[in-house]
């Protein structure tokens, strides 16, 4: 299983929230209402779809193991 290590830009982020909808369990809009994550690792491939819907392009995914960029 691969495991996807979380980077946010939160300088682009502009709290759209698709993330936060598309991979809840990983990824919040917080108090400040920016994107942010809520572990720095997850299984969950979501977070490919969740960062791929931001448009301000805020949000990159690698894979833990081997470090590259998946999204």
């Amino acid at each position: 299983m691969t495991s996807f290590r979380i980077d946010i830009d939160r300088t682009l982020c502009s709290g759209f929230g698709s993330c936060e909808e598309l991979a809840p369990a990983a990824l919040e809009v917080d108090a400040s209402g920016l994107a942010t994550a809520r572990m720095a690792q997850s299984d969950d491939p979501a977070v490919l779809e969740a960062a791929s819907s931001c448009p301000m392009g805020a949000i990159s995914v690698f894979d833990a193991a081997t470090g590259e960029q998946l999204a």
